[in-house]
């Protein structure tokens, strides 16, 4: 999908779904097995010169953990049919965010954030409206830590999805300037 130049040729009266695209899936799914596989190499004593250090075997089982909770959610997401993110007249929706939509009157700001190669929308909303949405775990997790590296609001990202973030970035900001989000506009990449 290219990417929209401006409000004008975007049709904001439609709903949009953004799916999973399964080969960026199979390719996250792919990495996050191997990385288990490694810490799981790191826990067996496969390798003589690592067996008996407590240090390496707690690095092994710490990373085992992660890559293979990592590997189920993206296993989960994968087989998960329903849109990723929706944009329609209502608001926005990332289930990996929150499972309500967020109304377009209350996204306060609109920005980009590029943390390690990878950029965000970063949706500031309302505080009391916040408040009240049924944020994901992860979300509710990393809110404060985004916060400290300078995302102040709900991080939405385009990875994994069939679009890119240019495309979901304009779409959000053509969505908002229709139904009067009194967001700023920040153009995005």
């Amino acid at each position: 999908m290219p990417a929209p130049s401006s409000n004008e040729f975007v049709d904001t009266s439609r709903t949009l779904e953004l799916l999973h695209s399964p080969l960026k899936m199979f390719g996250v799914l792919a990495a996050g097995l191997v990385m288990t596989s490694l810490s799981l190499l790191l826990v067996v004593p496969i390798v003589p010169e690592l067996a008996g250090d407590p240090v390496v075997r707690g690095l092994g089982i710490v990373g085992a953990l992660f890559f293979g909770s990592c590997s189920v959610v993206v296993l989960r997401q994968w087989f998960t049919p329903e849109a990723v993110i929706t944009i329609s007249p209502a608001g926005l929706r990332d289930v990996r965010v929150a499972r309500a939509f967020i109304p377009w009157p209350a996204i306060e700001r609109l920005s980009t954030w590029t943390f390690n190669g990878q950029s965000f929308l970063v949706i500031a909303v309302a505080p009391e409206v916040e408040r009240r949405l049924p944020l994901t775990r992860t979300a509710r997790w990393t809110r404060g830590p985004n916060r400290k590296l300078g995302a102040d609001g709900l991080c939405v990202s385009a990875h994994g999805l069939k679009v890119d973030f240019a495309t979901l970035a304009a779409l959000v900001h053509a969505y908002a300037a229709t139904y009067a989000a009194p967001a700023a506009t920040d153009p995005g990449p």
